[in-house]
């Protein structure tokens, strides 16, 4: 089977979030039994750069190339140029309207940047003959609304990783959608009084995804369907939930050389040690107790994360042991709380601006529990990354987190500590409760027993299989 990927990110040229891990460690795995292909943009910032093949593909069908249209113009001087990683074939949609970005989000006219990119990708779709297109996110929405119009049609799969991103826009600043060589009715796009990417991907797609069995029943019901709900109920029988997996090459306890020292689940207990005392020196802090609980935290510091809670929450439990080590960067008024805090409690608190992949590796080595006070979280990635380094997750009831971590008398061994979202009390429960877990001898069966949970990609690929059967058969 003959797979295209439809991407804003893809670790590790293109990474703002949990999608750039995901769709690179998927791609990985299929690329093991399938033909997979990826399109992203090529932007200036690339976090690495592409092994080229030599080989480029138009942005533009010869079919649509009939116009002097200024669209026209765009996509015929822009082109894809072909690479290579992990068996997957990339290709990077090279354009003026990319090239000067270092970043890929959070550009005034990114409604006509992803509307173009989505439309080559369809193009590409077609050039390439796939079996399967596959988007992700509104970025590449129109691309799958681009298939269903289309006189061949490609069966089509598209993912929501989060549905409070659903690029609407005034449907002044869309007309062009209209124009060739989209030629899109956008009428059924509409969403309060928007014309909304996120929507037609829903519409459109012969089946939708998304990254969590729990996320996926949250956003069938409102507020968790931010005001898609209707649409995704509409489509209830064409819609999954798949949860995510995680690359065991990349995030390895046993093997990462990003980490100050490997360790299993026979030597965690010297593994954390080593991690833990390197860490602090390297971050200036190698006057904490190493025998105080290290708790980490990364992420971007969105409103979806719930980091005001936990601010509340660790004030009120200042009496405990814990130590914080903070990674990430987004909302200034939760930036500038957590400077404070790191100059204040340097005893306590540290916080890194920005994100730095190899420190979060070392964080997670060395962290003794992990924490997500998300407020919903599709999936989440680090819950299952701190399971393989042995860093007890402790996190909110929310989609993919409840879908992952455990904690249950019922249970024989608890997979991590489990509050309610957005409840300080529960929150500075679950932290007292870490710190009782630290110190009992119950930790060590619960870290021998979340280091060996499999959250790899082989299931989980059985299920895209799936999916993407379901709907070829749709199209036959």
């Amino acid at each position: 089977m003959k797979i295209l990927h439809a991407s804003a990110e893809y670790f590790p040229y293109i990474k703002m979030g949990g999608l750039a891990d995901m769709l690179a460690s998927l791609t990985k795995e299929q690329a093991k039994s399938e033909e997979v292909y990826v399109a992203l943009p090529f932007i200036g910032g690339l976090g690495k750069e592409p092994q080229w093949t030599g080989k480029e593909y138009p942005a533009l069908l010869s079919k649509d190339a009939k116009t002097d249209s200024l669209i026209v113009s765009v996509l015929m001087a822009s082109r894809f140029l072909e690479a290579e990683e992990s068996g997957v074939k990339l290709y990077f949609f090279q354009s003026d309207l990319f090239q000067s970005l270092n970043s890929i989000y959070g550009h005034a006219d990114e409604h006509f940047r992803f509307a173009m990119f989505s439309y080559a990708c369809y193009a590409l779709s077609q050039m390439l003959k796939v079996d399967v297109f596959h988007a992700h996110d509104w970025h590449t929405a129109l691309s799958v609304a681009l298939q269903k119009d289309s006189p061949f049609p490609i069966p089509s799969v598209f993912t929501i990783h989060n549905l409070a991103y659903q690029g609407d826009h005034p449907f002044w600043m869309t007309g062009f959608l209209k124009e060739e060589p989209f030629r899109l009715v956008t009428s059924p796009f509409d969403h309060n009084g928007k014309c909304n990417y996120m929507k037609a991907g829903i519409l459109s797609a012969g089946q939708i995804t998304t990254v969590s069995p729990g996320y996926r029943e949250e956003t069938l019901t409102e507020p968790n369907g931010f005001g898609l709900s209707y649409c995704l109920n509409q489509r209830a029988s064409d819609y999954s939930g798949i949860l995510n997996g995680i690359d065991s090459d990349e995030w390895n306890a046993k093997i990462d050389k990003r980490i100050y020292k490997t360790f299993t689940d026979s030597n965690w207990k010297e593994g954390k040690l080593k991690n833990k005392t390197e860490l602090y020196k390297e971050i200036g802090r190698p006057f904490l107790p190493l025998d105080a609980p290290l708790v980490g935290l990364i992420g971007r510091l969105t409103y979806q994360k719930g980091f005001p809670t936990f601010l509340k929450a660790l004030l009120e439990r200042r009496h405990l042991p814990h130590r914080y080590v903070v990674l990430g960067s987004g909302d200034p008024e939760t930036e500038n709380a957590f400077f404070h805090l790191s100059e204040t409690i340097p005893d306590i608190f540290y916080f890194y601006k920005g994100y730095n992949e190899g420190l979060a590796h070392k964080i997670e080595a060395a962290s003794d529990f992990f924490l997500m006070p998300s407020l919903f979280e599709p999936c989440g990635l680090n819950q299952m990354y701190s399971h393989v380094y042995g860093s007890i997750p402790i996190v909110s009831r929310v989609g993919g987190l409840k879908d992952t971590v455990e904690e249950s008398n019922l249970l024989p061994y608890k997979t991590g500590i489990v509050f309610e979202p957005n409840d300080v009390g529960s929150l500075g429960y679950a932290l007292e409760r870490a710190s009782d877990l630290f110190r009992s001898d119950e930790r060590d069966v619960v870290v021998k027993n979340i280091m060996n949970l499999d959250w790899s990609w082989e299931k989980r690929k059985k299920e895209y299989q799936l999916v993407y059967t379901r709907s070829i058969e749709l199209q036959i």
